[in-house]
């Protein structure tokens, strides 16, 4: 049996809704926007990449905390320490940022959600920082890329040049603080705002036997295959 490209064969059922994409031109755009939430280590952040380049649409990741910073009234690189912190440091480090404007825990929380929400306007694919959750009303495709903690250490210490124990303790150092990160900030607003919620996502990939490159194609068809007319987004961009 011959083997076919994954990208061929996507480009192929893509070149049949060329009749469907010439008529929704006439109606208003709706904007394809992505979002990708990841592991440590599972390839999460190559797969966005990936995503937006074969989507032809922009890639915003530390943009979306720069513009949060914005609305905020902080600068950014403070802005940018912060969000590299322990989750339970999050609301007394901007408080102490933002003293004598009443800043607090909310006053990132709100700036955030109003940088996803007008980011979204366009076309788009947004890197963590909770986006599936502020978008979760909106028609949004929500892919969670996952791995194994031994696989993902095994490959930030062969990236990072790092032992397997340190290198582990890392991956799971990280996405303990992502997971406590997400919970604080969401906890109030979402009933089920854990990374782990499946319904909260449209497609959870295991990155573990297939690498993240070989992913993209996967989440490309899934994302066609959800009603998203991935010939207009490129028409767009």
């Amino acid at each position: 049996m011959s083997e076919t490209d994954p990208y061929t064969f996507l480009s192929k059922m893509i070149a049949k809704d060329e009749a469907l994409s010439r008529k929704s031109q006439k109606r208003p755009h709706q904007p394809l926007v992505v979002t990708v939430s990841r592991d440590y280590g599972a390839g999460g952040d190559i797969i966005a990449s990936k995503l937006a380049e074969e989507l032809g649409v922009p890639l915003y990741d530390r943009q979306i905390l720069e513009l949060a910073a914005s609305k905020a009234g902080v600068d950014p690189a403070r802005f940018s320490e912060m969000d590299d912190l322990r989750a339970s440091s999050v609301s007394n480090f901007i408080s102490s940022l933002l003293t004598g404007s009443g800043g607090n825990l909310e006053t990132y929380r709100r700036s955030l959600f109003e940088s996803v929400m007008e980011l979204s306007q366009k076309d788009c694919v947004l890197l963590g920082r909770g986006a599936h959750l502020i978008l979760s009303g909106k028609r949004t495709f929500r892919v969670r890329v996952v791995g194994s903690r031994m696989i993902c250490a095994k490959r930030i210490a062969q990236e990072f040049g790092l032992s397997l124990d340190l290198a582990e303790r890392k991956v799971y150092e990280i996405n303990n603080k992502r997971h406590k990160s997400i919970e604080n900030l969401f906890k109030d607003s979402y009933e089920h705002c854990s990374l782990n919620y499946a319904k909260n996502f449209d497609l959870t990939i295991n990155t573990d036997r297939i690498t993240a490159e070989n992913s993209v194609p996967i989440v490309l068809l899934a994302i066609r295959q959800a009603g998203f007319d991935l010939k207009q987004a490129k028409s767009q961009s």
